[in-house]
């Protein structure tokens, strides 16, 4: 697997860990792929919600653990509430079931261990920016009952009982834009890319029942 991809134009990203040797490290691995920018780094969670907000990143890259008690998921969950809406990747030193609940429960935000090797991170930050399916390698990793939001898992639900975007957004008063952009969540989530097989994957992983 390569870290390098055909240029066409870089992917902006934003890199929060309070670990210098470990952002450092990541900095210059990411300083070799062409098709991805650093644009910024912080430490904790308030110069991390400023930066971004700042510099508007296509991506954010954040450590669970952060100083004074904080973490990843306070800054995800203060960057949504703010109107940043590109996926967030948490990077954490043990992938515990805690930490997959969390990420779950916000749109668009995974977690990753960060014992993955940098190649597979890089893999899932392209497929998190170009909306496709995760790497398997990583759904490996996450059980799909802790991979979809709330949010997410009623749009699921909505799909397997037949209903369109349209009538899933009428359903639960929401933009159609919302809701085509939590199908989009769930077939990158689930590895799939079409609405039947995230509802074939979804039945048989026993997120929804079949009606």
């Amino acid at each position: 697997m390569s870290l390098t991809v055909a240029d066409e134009g870089s992917s902006r990203v934003v890199l929060i860990d309070d670990q210098v040797s470990y952002a450092d490290a990541f900095s210059v691995a990411l300083s070799i792929v062409p098709d991805i920018e650093l644009v910024g780094r912080a430490t904790n969670r308030e110069d991390a919600v400023s930066r971004v907000l700042h510099s508007r990143p296509d991506l954010v890259l954040c450590d669970y653990r952060l100083p004074a008690g904080e973490t990843g998921i306070m800054v995800a969950t203060e960057l949504r509430e703010s109107g940043f809406r590109g996926p967030i990747l948490i990077l954490t030193g043990f992938l515990a079931p805690q930490v997959l609940r969390e990420s779950a429960a916000l749109d668009d935000v995974t977690a990753l261990s960060k014992d993955t090797p940098i190649t597979l991170i890089v893999t899932t930050m392209r497929a998190l920016l170009t909306g496709d399916p995760l790497p398997e390698q990583v759904l490996e990793q996450t059980p799909e009952a802790t991979i979809l939001s709330p949010g997410e898992l009623e749009v699921l639900e909505c799909l397997t009982r037949g209903e369109t975007p349209a009538e899933i957004a009428a359903d639960l008063h929401l933009s159609l834009h919302t809701i085509r952009a939590r199908i989009k969540f769930i077939h990158r989530k689930l590895g799939v890319t079409s609405q039947v097989e995230a509802v074939a994957k979804g039945i048989q992983s026993g997120l929804v029942v079949p009606p």
